[in-house]
């Protein structure tokens, strides 16, 4: 990996970076989400039943998948920051005409290029990040992911407070311009094509063909399906819980979503001044056993005393979906503290191939998870939040020991043996309750 780092970059030209690239996370997480708050709206525009949303959601959803076949080689020929611009311009277009469209074959086909466009980009600032990290020496990665967390969590709200008074239509195509001119300036500080380290990395690319992923590839692949997981779960099925089993009125049915998120932005700002004590990985084995008992004990607490009084219910779960939140935050930086030293790979390669598993095991999973919600109850999909905190866990002691084996290279500083850490991006789609017949 110390072959990798290029010279230091000038402070000036630091903060200029760390600005561009804070914004495009926190631009990119409040465009993913704008829309999500109002999905009812759409699903009455288009006429369909409940099961035929799903389908249309589900299988759009493929389109993120597309990108991780040739994105890697574009970003070796381009570089990062032209794909970022215009992949984010192709996804801002389809989310601001969304609300135009009535036709449920027209909206899978504009969803569909949505998630190919997220897809792209995600891989894209991802690379972009690692290799910055390099460059300056130190874990930022926590403050980038702890962005997309807050743009994601107040693009929420605000289409909440703005449904009543701003039509569906008007709404997102404003905030696709709004977010346009805002990634064409943050794009504009950071790291251009010629220092962001792809040319460095082509040198060590070799055509390694999926059937033979390297071991340690596959084992991270895994860790990165379990360390999203409890975060998706709770943006899929922390208002329903709210909802149907805390019976919490509308105004606070929200709120255990938003607790867990506020916390997880604290545990991520925290990353860079914990791994000044601590590994990464060691910090990520701590926090997981904190979140696996946190969402245990809200989902049961807050199942018990929903039906007594759901103001002490929540009362009574806050601290849990804090801890929940808390134990999220260093997952995924931690899983993929190692991605990017893997021999005769390049980081992007590395995470296509693991966004490839982690993106496939998802689109199964939440269809599990649905399933059991219907049979069982909606508590019962907390259950695989916990098993992926625990699985997180050993997927972190796995990289842990990982990093006291590999004696590092004497040009590289422990700084630097953290550094390859990068957030995943990307919300699943949510898919809101069957709403009741009326």
């Amino acid at each position: 990996m110390g072959a990798l780092t290029t010279a230091m970059l000038s402070v000036a030209r630091t903060r200029k970076a760390m600005f561009g690239l804070t914004g495009a996370f926190l631009i990119q997480g409040a465009l993913a989400v704008s829309w999500l708050p109002r999905i009812p709206e759409i699903i009455d525009h288009l006429n369909v039943q409940f099961a035929t949303w799903g389908l249309i959601v589900g299988v759009a959803g493929l389109g993120s998948l597309v990108p991780l076949t040739f994105t890697n080689t574009l970003i070796n020929r381009f570089g990062t920051r032209p794909l970022m611009q215009l992949s984010l311009l192709v996804s801002a277009a389809c989310i601001g005409v969304l609300g135009f469209i009535t036709n449920p074959w027209i909206f899978f086909a504009v969803v569909f290029t949505q998630n190919l466009g997220f897809g792209i980009y995600n891989l894209a600032i991802n690379s972009h990040s690692v290799v910055f990290q390099n460059r300056i020496g130190r874990v930022v990665l926590g403050r980038f992911h702890a962005a997309w967390s807050l743009g994601a969590a107040g693009s929420s709200l605000l289409t909440g407070l703005f449904a009543a008074a701003v039509s569906l239509e008007h709404y997102l195509a404003v905030v696709a311009a709004i977010v346009v001119v805002l990634m064409f300036v943050s794009t504009s500080q950071m790291l251009g094509p010629s220092q962001d380290g792809h040319e460095q990395e082509k040198d060590r690319a070799e055509p390694i063909p999926l059937r033979k992923t390297p071991r340690k590839v596959v084992i991270l692949a895994f860790g990165l399906f379990f360390a999203v997981m409890p975060e998706a779960t709770m943006m899929d099925w922390g208002a329903v819980f709210g909802k149907r089993v805390m019976e919490l009125p509308v105004a606070l049915q929200g709120l255990p979503y938003t607790i867990f998120v506020v916390s997880m932005i604290v545990s991520r700002l925290s990353i860079g001044r914990l791994t000044k004590r601590h590994h990464l990985s060691r910090i990520a084995q701590v926090a997981s056993v904190m979140g696996a008992i946190g969402v245990s004990l809200a989902a049961v607490l807050g199942t018990i005393f929903g039906g007594m009084n759901p103001v002490l219910a929540l009362a009574l779960t806050a601290l849990f979906w804090a801890a929940t939140g808390l134990g999220s935050g260093p997952q995924v930086p931690a899983i993929f503290s190692v991605a990017g030293s893997v021999p005769g790979m390049t980081t992007a390669q590395v995470m296509s191939r693991m966004s490839l598993a982690n993106s496939t095991l998802i689109l199964l999973i939440k269809i599990v998870m649905g399933a059991m919600a219907q049979g069982i109850g909606v508590p019962s999909v907390f259950v695989i939040s916990v098993i992926s905190f625990l699985g997180a866990g050993l997927v972190a002691r796995y990289v842990l020991k990982l990093a006291k084996e590999e004696k590092p290279k004497p040009a590289a500083t422990e700084d630097e043996q953290l550094a390859d850490a990068f957030p995943v991006t990307s919300p699943l789609m949510v898919i809101p309750e069957q709403p009741q017949e009326r």
